[in-house]
């Protein structure tokens, strides 16, 4: 498991370390001068320490005097985790997200296997949900749990449509009906941005680091693993959830809250994939019947009427 944040989201990455059992690479991103020593007061604290024993942990302290420091450089601390893993199967992953305590365990002895002897490139998607914040009581861990807070919305999907709408959330909540695979395929997207457990070595990009703060930086991402010919394929018995909370600055004090202004996913990145791979650059290339969904949405990300 690969993540990466600001001093801001330490408390909230202790509920992703507390069910990972396996390898995990952190990397900090120190915001102001001020955050080392705020970073210290944390380990400081009775147990921090010892959270992260086991923890490859890189802390980034940028050149304050450039103010670029201001643009939370998300995708460059994302490579850094994924350079610095000690495992070849990688998951990154965002703070503020909690997997099922029992993914771990899946991915390693049944998606290993999987990865190893795939002919193609693919990558595991793991569902992702959202819980409100007034929810108090204890959080889902298996799909029967999961199911109640769907049906009275409690838990809800962040983006329907173009975010997380291609990973067709409602066929992964009727699993008992959908067989004994572990995973079902779906075709890749446009606009789409799953997290996903995939093999470093095979061949899996970095992300681009043109990218600063939110918006395309997971995005990009996809685009380009689809375009080089990955397969996608749905976990069907786990997920992850982020937990919403009360309005708390995402990158941590000192940095600029905006969006993408330098480097866009529209006007910039987009273009330049189709000058390498074609106009037909969205087509989802690695999917096995990309005209044969079960559900009919365009290749622009939108569900179709």
């Amino acid at each position: 498991m690969i993540a990466q944040f600001s001093i801001s989201r330490l408390d909230r990455f202790e509920h992703a370390k507390a069910v990972w059992a396996g390898p995990i690479s952190v990397v900090i991103f120190l915001a102001t001068n001020s955050d080392i020593i705020e970073l210290q007061k944390y380990f400081e604290r009775p147990g921090k320490l010892e959270l992260y024993d086991s923890v490859t942990l890189t802390i980034v302290k940028p050149n304050y005097s450039l103010g670029t420091h201001k643009r939370y450089p998300i995708n460059h601390l994302r490579n850094i985790g994924i350079q610095t893993a000690s495992s070849d199967y990688i998951y990154v992953i965002d703070a503020d997200f909690v997997p099922t305590s029992k993914l771990y365990d899946f991915a390693r002895t049944t998606l290993v296997p999987l990865l190893e002897k795939a002919t193609q490139p693919v990558a595991y998607v793991v569902p992702c949900l959202a819980i409100k914040v007034d929810y108090k009581s204890k959080y889902p861990d298996t799909i029967k749990e999961l199911q109640p807070l769907m049906k009275s919305g409690m838990a809800y999907i962040t983006d329907p449509r173009s975010g997380h709408g291609p990973t067709f959330t409602s066929l992964f909540m009727n699993t008992p009906l959908l067989g004994s695979t572990p995973a079902y395929e779906v075709c890749y997207e446009s606009q789409w941005e799953p997290y996903y457990i995939v093999k470093r070595s095979t061949p899996h990009p970095h992300y681009d680091e043109r990218f600063k703060n939110q918006g395309g930086d997971k995005q990009s991402h996809a685009l380009l693993m689809n375009a080089i010919g990955f397969k996608f394929m749905v976990l069907r018995d786990h997920f992850m959830y982020h937990m919403d909370h009360p309005k708390l600055k995402w990158t941590g004090d000192g940095l600029d809250q905006a969006k993408q202004k330098d480097y866009t996913y529209f006007s910039d990145y987009a273009p330049a994939l189709e000058k390498i791979f074609g106009s037909n650059y969205r087509w989802p290339r690695g999917c096995s019947r990309p005209l044969v969904q079960s559900f009919k949405r365009d290749l622009q990300g939108i569900g179709a009427v």
